[in-house]
């Protein structure tokens, strides 16, 4: 299938220069030192021409939150399933009636000449692929968490979008909230001092139902897209339509699904971009292939500048920190029961509680931060959007894609954030602690962790060296 038949001349020499600069993200990692310049797509004022890949589950928020943007106009719809690419047309017919739908993303960037932007929604092992070939045509990106399944892929997408220089937001909705930036603003004041210690937690598991899985896909599902640059394999219902996220080959675990969102303010404030170890205490595997039950990462961060070496604590499947530090902190006695999901981030002037709640040494119990004398007295120092949460983080994504303004979790952040989480996952796999090197995106020692961290693609999901050869004649 030719990406660049149906394109008018014009677009289909940009088209070409732009796949050719795809070819180091795609086959090797980045490598643009000879490549094209890539110009991103403008609006010009008009609404944004948005595509929106991956329209059930998480897409439904999407397209509820794109429905009350006036900029916006949804001119495409694509998912592998059509019981749940009916559920997205459903949504948006009464807005856009005219949207087309699509079973592949490919056929779907090939007919839509004049698509602006994009909004991938789909098993994390896509994003990637997905967002590379939007990329090379000049797409804006707007990617769901985590950026990617790889580590390698984060790289090659945050490298290629500062190449293309077109307007990416990976999907950490909370990133959009007062109370985010208010808490990324409080720590990096200093009121909690030197912080060494940060304890998160979730009850995400991973696990399957108890019943068999069905080896029959539904009725009309492009299984072999949805598996994209995956290897081939059966269909399962074990896999499709949510329960991916578990498995090693095509997801992140309970660090996918939650790391990007609870981590936000941490590795904001803390400047943690990549540890120099992490250490693991694993459960047992919830079935072969996919990750363990319950797990605790201990990510052991260098010092950064001013800041002290610090060590950030992950706890998933039900696992908590110490009874004894929760007990020490007054959780359960100001607070009753402990949430299955939140943060603790304690440095030796006082701690913070999720984003909310503050308590400085000598304070018996947590107070708010809105009011808190010593939180108060810090200037605001970040941009507020005047929608909060979902909408206001695709709204802050759809100004600059149209020239106003710049995303909080563009990609040149994302990644990195990506990065630090997707360690975890790496440890898992390998099921030991590992040391990173950042600087060769290695694990020394370990060999074997390159296909982990690397990862190759099945062809036709992406641009083998015969096609780019084709392209460039």
């Amino acid at each position: 299938m030719n990406p660049i038949a149906t394109a008018s001349p014009r677009r289909r020499d940009f088209l070409k220069l732009s796949l050719l600069g795809l070819a180091g993200a795609a086959i090797g990692g980045p490598s643009y030192a000879t490549a094209p310049a890539i110009l991103p797509r403008r609006s010009g004022g008009r609404q944004l021409q948005v595509a929106v890949i991956g329209t059930s589950g998480r897409a439904q928020n999407t397209i509820r939150d794109l429905l009350q943007i006036d900029a916006v106009r949804i001119v495409a719809l694509c998912d592998v399933d059509p019981a749940r690419l009916a559920r997205g047309v459903e949504l948006s017919v009464a807005k856009f009636p005219d949207a087309r739908r699509y079973a592949d993303y490919r056929t779907a960037f090939e007919n839509e000449p004049e698509l602006d932007a994009v909004v991938v929604t789909t098993p994390d092992h896509m994003h990637a692929p997905i967002s590379l070939l939007a990329m090379a045509r000049g797409l804006h990106v707007f990617c769901e968490k985590p950026l990617s399944r790889t580590i390698g892929e984060a790289r090659w997408m945050r490298d290629f979008a500062g190449r293309t220089g077109v307007v990416t937001q990976m999907g950490t909705q909370s990133s959009a909230s007062h109370s985010t930036r208010r808490a990324v603003e409080i720590i990096r004041a200093g009121v909690l001092g030197q912080v060494r210690d940060v304890h998160i937690w979730t009850d995400r598991s991973s696990r399957l139902p108890t019943q068999p899985a069905s080896s029959e896909p539904p009725p009309g599902m492009a299984w072999d897209t949805w598996l994209g640059v995956a290897e081939p394999r059966t269909y399962s219902s074990h896999l499709h339509p949510f329960r991916w996220r578990w498995w090693r080959e095509y997801g992140c675990g309970p660090l996918g699904d939650m790391g990007c969102h609870l981590t936000n303010v941490a590795f904001r404030a803390l400047n943690l971009s990549a540890p120099a170890s992490v250490d693991v205490s694993l459960g047992e595997p919830a079935a072969p292939g996919l990750f363990p039950s319950s797990a605790r990462f201990d990510y052991r961060f260098p010092a950064r500048g001013p800041l002290q070496p610090m060590t950030l604590s992950w706890y998933e499947g039900g696992r908590l920190p110490d009874p004894a530090l929760l007990e020490s902190l007054g959780l359960k006695r100001q607070f009753g029961t402990v949430p299955s999901n939140n943060k603790l981030i304690i440095g030796d002037k006082g701690v913070l509680y999720g984003e909310l709640y503050i308590k400085l040494n000598g304070e018996e119990r947590f107070n708010g931060i809105a009011k808190h004398p010593a939180c108060v007295a810090v200037p605001a120092s970040l941009p507020r959007n005047s929608d909060q949460g979902t909408l206001g983080h695709y709204r802050e994504w759809v100004d600059a894609c149209q020239g106003r303004g710049s995303t909080f979790a563009s990609f040149d952040v994302a990644a990195g954030q990506t990065e630090m989480v997707l360690l975890g996952t790496v440890a898992a796999k390998l099921g030991r602690s590992i040391t990173w090197d950042a600087r060769t995106l290695s694990i020394p020692g370990e060999p074997s962790a390159e296909a982990l961290i690397r990862p190759s693609y099945r062809p036709g999901f992406t641009l083998s060296s015969r096609e780019l050869a084709s392209l460039s004649a």
